[in-house]
């Protein structure tokens, strides 16, 4: 059971240790220790860590400017078009930039909608009221206009692509879960379960644990 809980930090770890020592595989530590630089692995990968942090925001000031905007758009351009990588390459892209999306003010709330049919519901994203000329053409039984909001649902596993449905406010189910949790849900079909509240929210995990403390 410790093996169990202890994974996924061990993993964490593991992989953060990884890509660091790869980032520094190739600077001649031994070499530069011969020379009298001291230059440990904990602190040469501390340094690397600086610099990639610091790269990192210059490439963020850079794209803000034209200059960086066409650089940008060049490297998009060449990935895009190499065979086999370009796949990788898009699909995290769209990933990346979905989740800029995601924590950005896009999206209002996550809500309950009645798709594709009715009695089956899918995890929807609002976005914003309708627009008055779209929505003074849904109308309910007495022909009065209804209040409408647009839903983005998304498909899965890739959340980049879905649908765009206009649902009457009424019919929508307003749920508390932040938009991050709601993108979990939809990536991973359900398997990864929000970190909240009662107890058909709990992880697997933490489920497999609460059963082996109650022995069922």
């Amino acid at each position: 059971m410790g093996i169990l809980l202890a994974t996924p930090i061990v993993a964490t770890i593991w992989i953060f240790k990884f890509l660091l020592g790869l980032s520094t595989a190739w600077i001649p530590v031994k070499s530069l220790t011969k020379m009298g630089i001291p230059f440990s692995d904990f602190v040469l990968q501390g340094i690397v860590l600086l610099c990639v942090c610091f790269v990192f925001y210059i490439l963020g000031f850079l794209v803000q400017n034209f200059f960086g905007k066409k650089i940008y758009k060049l490297t998009d351009a060449i990935f895009s078009k190499i065979p086999f990588i370009k796949n990788i390459y898009v699909f995290v892209r769209q990933l990346c930039e979905w989740v800029a999306k995601s924590h950005s003010t896009m999206f209002e709330s996550v809500v309950l909608v009645e798709y594709p049919r009715k009695g089956l519901y899918a995890l929807g994203l609002a976005t914003a009221k309708a627009p008055h000329l779209i929505s003074s053409k849904i109308t309910d039984e007495n022909g009065e206009p209804l209040d409408c909001t647009s839903v983005f649902i998304a498909t899965t596993p890739n959340p980049t692509s879905g649908v765009y449905i206009i649902v009457p406010t009424k019919d929508l189910i307003k749920i508390n879960m932040d938009v991050s949790t709601a993108i979990n849900q939809i990536v991973s079909a359900g398997a990864i379960l929000p970190d909240n509240g009662d107890r058909g929210a709990e992880s697997p995990l933490m489920e497999l644990l609460n059963r082996y403390q109650t022995g069922q």
